[in-house]
């Protein structure tokens, strides 16, 4: 599977700002952010298997997590119901998917095994998806430290898949933003989730001239859809647009359908 880019959220806690780095694969994330006189590096930590799928014969497994940092980390093990209401990926706390040991500390270069399951049965029709969320709990900052708190926070796709073949079938629309970014809108009637990733988009008379590309992976949820918006040249709306990309199955090659907003 190929990693999805890293995406940066920023809260504050305690006064001082904390930044995610989101990622759903192998990670080792070294912080020298620094904001007034100093900074704190996070844990570092990793994670397999990086995507976990449940059935009516198989519904729990085991995850290791392993300390590939230089000190000792806490970490808090959480899942989330998992939806795309207006096109962005919301979570929602859950226990249709529990986890176990929720939280842990690992010493560096250690190894915890965590059992993940499912709690309720298949749809009958359609694919179920939540997330596994692995969140470092730093440790209170000294008192003289002026600067920022980072930690590592990875995020992993889980499904429950029903009885009857699933597959996804995505649909996508295109339209101009502004004069450089492009509006992407995939929708998936299928009954299981999409997931694309090193997408490149071009007009069909020129596939070699990259329009605009995203090299993370978009997940597309049954029955949902998603929006992108991606930094681009200028297009023509009166072409046929292109969009290649790959998917676990291999190569996909979609037609874009422009839109008006």
């Amino acid at each position: 599977m190929k990693r999805p880019a890293v995406v940066v959220s920023q809260r504050c806690v305690g006064g001082r700002a904390l930044l995610f780095f989101l990622l759903s694969s192998r990670i080792l994330l070294l912080a020298t952010l620094s904001a007034v006189a100093s900074s704190a590096s996070a844990g570092s930590f990793s994670v397999n298997p990086v995507r976990v799928e449940f059935s009516a014969q198989r519904s729990s497994t085991v995850l290791q997590v392993e300390n590939t940092g230089n000190s000792e980390v806490t970490v808090e093990a959480r899942t989330f119901a998992w939806g795309q209401p207006e096109g962005k990926d919301q979570l929602s706390a859950t226990r249709e998917v529990i986890v176990t040991p929720q939280v842990f500390r690992l010493k560096a270069g250690a190894t915890q095994l965590l059992r993940i399951g499912a709690l309720r049965k298949p749809d009958q029709f359609n694919e179920l998806p939540y997330r596994l969320v692995l969140e470092e709990i730093p440790p209170p900052p000294a008192p003289d430290v002026k600067g920022l708190q980072v930690a590592l926070r990875i995020s992993i796709p889980v499904f429950l898949r029903p009885p009857v073949e699933a597959k996804d079938k995505i649909d996508v629309a295109i339209r101009s933003e502004n004069d450089r970014q492009l509006r992407l809108i995939f929708a998936n009637s299928g009954n299981a989730s999409a997931a694309l990733s090193n997408l490149s988009i071009s007009e069909e008379e020129s596939p070699d001239e990259v329009i605009a590309a995203h090299s993370g992976v978009t997940y597309v949820l049954a029955g949902q859809r998603r929006e992108l918006i991606l930094d681009s040249k200028r297009f023509n709306p009166d072409k046929k647009i292109l969009i290649r990309a790959r998917s676990p199955a291999g190569p996909v090659v979609i037609y874009a359908v422009s839109s008006t907003p």
